[in-house]
């Protein structure tokens, strides 16, 4: 299952780690990297792990905000704190789409056997198909989670 969230990516040439990621739909969200692979990796690692741990753990996932309402000032994690005061060149940082594979952070190997009752026209058509009925039992109850979210 992917999972898709916009995040920040603020530069800083005096930091030693150059880019500061956050992810506005998250409280307390933060990681670095060092370039913008290193901040693209980071942030996808990031993403996956807090999503899976919410999953896991039962707690709802945030509402996915538009990009484009999106802005390094008014989304700045800070702006809000006297004490912490976050430098970056605008010039230099961006917004962008984070896209993670939960298979990769989710206890996927891991899976309990359930007995279920469908109509035997949808046995007989979902063998015809070859369908995994698994695999497409664990995408829509994970497309209906998504959706009561919406």
């Amino acid at each position: 299952m992917l999972v898709t969230y916009p995040a920040i990516f603020y530069y800083d040439p005096s930091e030693k780690v150059k880019y500061f990621v956050h992810f506005p739909d998250f409280k307390n969200s933060a990681t670095q990297g060092n370039d913008i692979n290193d901040a693209m990796a980071m942030a996808a690692d990031w993403l996956g792990i807090m999503v899976a741990d919410s999953l896991e753990n039962g707690r709802d996932l945030p509402t996915v905000s538009f990009i484009n309402d999106l802005s390094l000032d008014g989304n700045n994690p800070f702006k809000d704190d006297p004490e912490m005061d976050l430098n970056y060149d605008p010039k230099k940082s961006f917004m962008s789409m984070v896209t993670v594979d939960l298979s990769d952070y989710l206890n996927a190997n891991k899976t309990i056997k359930k007995t279920l009752t469908i109509p035997s026209w949808a046995d007989k058509l979902g063998r015809k198909m070859k369908i995994n009925f698994s695999e497409t039992l664990t995408n829509a109850i994970a497309e209906q989670s998504n959706k009561q979210k919406s």
